[in-house]
């Protein structure tokens, strides 16, 4: 598990730190661009030692980053200073700490896994080379349904390696044979998917006449099974997620017993904003799920690091929000500078009050122009000269914002009865 994650002059602020990390759950809460991915992003460095795709730059030349983390031998722990001729973070030499099975999940449908059994090995080729396994294993969203290669050379000549044969060709040969990886994925299926509705495997299908292949589909509540290269969005992404972490944790075990390693009881799972194309009643429930579909794989300890903007995925956790195994925290703007802290967690209430919480900086639930009329109203309401005609006004706009039922509108109406105008 993550203990603890120190930058410095590094990222959006001269200082961020999430110390100490909470061992079950770490939410993630601010506005855009004060950092939330970049914080996963130096989360999963700092527990994998590579980067999605280009390293954090620092902003000063005494850029430090400290991370300490539960590892098979003990709490690693390491500062990483800015290597400028290197364009490197200077990492200790040798075979790194091993963090557990790391999976990230990002907000542009790609995905990264990190395995301690597959990642980071030397080995040696049939031909008696030496060989390197992939440092992990990065997907973009099109490499998770089609599968992820790469380019090696053997014996002088370069050839392909296919590190993941992908979704479609995968579900599609365990759907065929019964595989037990398609019974943990139906499982992951069926937990991740909205209240009441779970996702369900359905048929295999050719949908096209020019690809030779059956698509992998999902039986959608209208009973159509739809093919997952056309399937909506939100069901699309779980649907990877899914994917990922079966294919993640069966080859994870599969190549322990290869090997006659103990397989890892760690597992991480960074996501960025899990609430991404879901519709709010799926929002309700998809974290909950998640967590115990995770913990529930051979009692593995499970630590969640996860960003998101959703008042119902935090209204969600209130129920088993956990302060000693779980923390909220919350990234803002101050004075011109980006801070984070801890929250003292207490609960909110209901999706509306997060959002009008100081986690969502007070967030008016209405259109900008409708918390305007209700400002000038309330303004007016506190007015003891008030004048029929000035409510008058007032009331026009708020008629054409408030539904007869809001509860600003009946306190408005009550008011205008107090002074014996009509409502």
């Amino acid at each position: 598990m993550l203990r603890k994650l120190v930058l410095h002059s590094v990222g959006p602020a001269k200082d961020l730190a999430l110390d100490p990390v909470a061992p079950r759950l770490n939410l993630l809460t601010g506005d855009n661009g004060l950092g939330k991915s970049f914080v996963l992003e130096a989360a999963w460095w700092s527990l994998t030692r590579t980067w999605h795709e280009t390293p954090a730059v620092p902003s000063a030349p005494d850029a430090t980053i400290i991370h300490h983390f539960d590892s098979s031998s003990g709490v690693s722990k390491s500062k990483s200073a800015w290597d400028p001729a290197g364009q490197s973070w200077k990492r200790k030499q040798g075979r790194p700490p091993n963090p557990g099975l790391v999976m990230y999940a990002r907000v542009d449908g790609s995905f990264s896994v990190w395995d301690p059994a597959r990642n980071y090995r030397l080995y040696a080729r049939a031909d008696g080379g030496e060989a390197e396994s992939p440092a992990a294993y990065q997907f973009t969203s099109a490499d998770v349904l089609e599968g992820l290669k790469r380019r090696v050379m053997v014996a002088g000549q370069e050839r392909t390696e296919t590190l993941c044969l992908g979704l479609i060709d995968e579900w599609r040969e365990w759907q065929r044979s019964s595989d037990p990886r398609f019974v943990l994925l139906e499982k992951l299926l069926a937990a991740l998917g909205p209240d009441g509705q779970p996702l369900q495997p359905g048929n295999l299908l050719r949908p096209s006449l020019d690809d030779v292949r059956e698509i992998p589909t999902i039986r959608m509540p209208y009973g159509q099974d739809v093919p997952i290269t056309y399937a909506p969005a939100g069901v699309r992404r779980m649907c990877k997620l899914a994917y990922l972490l079966t294919w993640a944790m069966s080859e994870h075990e599969a190549e322990s017993k290869r090997r006659q390693i103990a397989p890892s009881r760690q597992v991480l799972v960074l996501i960025d904003e899990p609430e991404t194309h879901l519709h709010p009643r799926w929002q309700r429930t998809v974290l909950p799920s998640l967590l115990e579909a995770v913990e529930g794989w051979r009692e593995t300890k499970v630590q969640f690091i996860v960003a998101t903007h959703s008042p119902l995925v935090l209204t969600s956790v209130e129920p088993w929000f956990d302060p000693e195994r779980d923390a909220l925290w919350k990234l803002d703007l101050v004075d011109g500078s980006v801070r984070i802290e801890r929250d003292t967690w207490h609960k909110r209430g209901d999706a509306m009050m997060w959002l009008e919480s100081d986690v969502f900086d007070e967030t008016a639930p209405y259109s900008r122009e409708t918390e305007e009329a209700m400002k000038a109203a309330a303004v007016l309401m506190a007015d003891p000269q008030a004048t029929e005609a000035r409510a008058d006004e007032v009331r026009t706009t708020l008629r054409r914002s408030l539904a007869d039922n809001d509860p600003f509108w009946l306190d408005w109406r009550a008011w205008r009865r107090s002074k014996g105008w009509s409502p």
